[in-house]
């Protein structure tokens, strides 16, 4: 008898571990934007960094897992997105993550998972509405819209926009947040903010169908 693909169960409590990470993300990221606006002592934000860098490397898993060739636009994209999947691997010793060998081979799920919901987070990020919008640098964006964010139209689009997330998180976690420009700060925040909705929105509409 052939063994089910997907564990329904599994799926839904890994789908809630990825909500709580993600909320517990852009909660960390606007207590840090705001200490530092108030002048404040930042907190304890970086066990929540960690967690956010683990969801991150898990969705990078499963960006390579789905990607295909046919879904570049040319050439040049394909050769970077292969140099970066094969060769780019630095930012794992740069994050003190140490590479060993698995006692067993990892069985593939939740990095789907966790692909599929970044990629839905990415498509809804400029369709949030603006109640949900909590962004704190308003001085620099007055109006609670995420409109004016690009969605990524290509793989090499993805894989550049999670390098930025990566790089705001990972800064986050050591440094002041004003070391990084609104900008991509700000893309970073409506990432998980899209994300913590996305996974919110979905959730409930399953639960009410279980019920």
């Amino acid at each position: 008898m052939r063994e089910k693909r997907w564990n329904i169960d599994e799926v839904l409590e890994q789908f809630v571990a990825l909500q709580e990470v993600a909320s517990s993300t852009r909660e960390a990221l606007a207590q840090a934007i705001v200490s530092e606006l108030l002048h404040q002592a930042r907190g304890r934000q970086n066990i929540s960094m960690r967690e956010a860098l683990e969801f991150l490397e898990e969705v990078r898993e499963g960006f390579t897992l789905s990607v295909r060739a046919e879904q570049t636009y040319d050439k040049g994209e394909l050769a970077y997105l292969v140099n970066q999947l094969f060769m780019d691997w630095n930012w794992l010793s740069d994050m003190g993550i140490q590479m060993g060998m698995p006692e067993a081979v990892e069985r593939v799920g939740r990095q789907l998972v966790a692909f599929a919901m970044a990629a839905v987070a990415l498509a809804m990020t400029p369709e949030l509405p603006p109640e949900v919008i909590t962004f704190p640098l308003k001085r620099f964006f007055p109006i609670k819209t995420y409109a004016d964010i690009p969605v990524p139209r290509s793989p090499g689009e993805v894989w550049e926009r999670l390098e930025e997330i990566e790089r705001v998180v990972y800064t986050a976690g050591i440094r002041p947040l004003s070391s990084v420009h609104p900008s991509p700060l700000r893309r970073a925040y409506a990432f998980f903010e899209a994300n913590a909705w996305v996974a919110e929105q979905h959730l409930a509409r399953f639960l009410g169908n279980a019920s």
